[in-house]
């Protein structure tokens, strides 16, 4: 299981877009957002190597 999984399944709401690759300023990043039960915005970020 990864973390946003995780996440939800233990009271988190996914905010923002789902989890996935975005790409900023030519750097990919993976990143996933959740709300936990007490309102708190998180975010898990890895940027990917480049190719």
């Amino acid at each position: 299981m990864n973390w946003h999984t995780v996440g939800v399944a233990n009271g988190a709401a996914t905010c923002e877009d789902p989890p996935g690759i975005r790409e900023m300023g030519g750097v990919k990043m993976y990143l996933a957002y959740l709300r936990d039960p007490d309102g708190n915005k998180l975010c898990a970020l890895y940027r990917l190597p480049k190719a």
